[in-house]
């Protein structure tokens, strides 16, 4: 995964709350899921199809959709959650 470090990639979904995980698309169907306990490294990421997307963390577990999805550099992740999530200075 080190090519995607510092490509752009798309926040599909978030989880509500002080410590959101997020849903990314890398590129067309590869998605992961991004963790704040691990600063959204992205070698610490778990990889999720577009079925537990809709069903599971959409349907089940409260996560907020981003429509459109949000384009972001990778390195950025971190900060886009704090200012834009969190909203921390």
């Amino acid at each position: 995964m080190g090519e995607t470090r510092e490509s752009a990639a798309k926040i599909l979904a978030y989880s509500p709350g002080r410590y959101p995980i997020l849903v990314v698309e890398l590129s067309p169907g590869e998605l992961r899921t991004f963790y704040y306990e691990t600063g959204y490294d992205p070698e610490r990421t778990k990889p999720v199809s577009e079925d537990w997307l809709r069903e599971n963390a959409l349907g089940r577990h409260s996560f907020v959709e981003v429509s459109p999805p949000r384009e972001i550099q990778l390195p950025a992740l971190k900060d886009h959650v704090r200012r834009e999530l969190l909203e921390e200075p």
